[in-house]
């Protein structure tokens, strides 16, 4: 999965890739596996990378030209984010066998997500973002604007 504006970012900063690797505390070789989009960067260090460059998670995967949140958090919050995502899917009007047959994946791993068991993948959340047009951040509880 692929997010150009991670390179956008880095670059606008300054920096090479071997810096933003370091700062986020993996290889040269992940990050640039990220950046060119051969592999999908983990949620947390996606939000890790938005929190080094003072940037939205919307902005970076493309949903969202508004950099930065006025009432950011820093933080992914667990429980918020099964909150959202049970608020998501009632408010769909689906079940969690439903949802889960949507986004390509089993409805163990959806409740997990849910009950703020486990937090959703990198592609499982952007492909819910997409379908049912809601931010990545909101879900997340990183986004405080009304």
């Amino acid at each position: 999965m692929q997010f150009p504006r991670l390179k956008e970012v880095r670059e606008e900063a300054g920096l090479k890739q071997k810096e933003v690797a370091d700062a986020l505390g993996v290889t040269k070789g992940s990050y640039s596996m990220w950046e060119c989009g051969t592999d999908t960067i983990p949620l947390r260090r996606l939000n890790q990378f938005c929190n080094l460059f003072n940037v939205s998670i919307d902005y970076v995967v493309g949903f969202s030209n508004k950099k930065r949140y006025a009432n950011a958090h820093p933080d992914i919050k667990l429980k918020v984010t099964g909150e959202n995502l049970k608020k998501i899917r009632t408010k769909k009007n689906l079940t969690q066998t439903k949802i889960a047959e949507e986004l390509n994946i089993n409805q163990p791993t959806w409740n997990r997500y849910e009950k703020s068991k486990t937090l959703i993948l990198t592609v499982v959340i952007v492909e819910l973002s997409k379908k049912y047009h809601y931010s990545i951040d909101k879900i997340l509880g990183k986004n405080l604007d009304e």
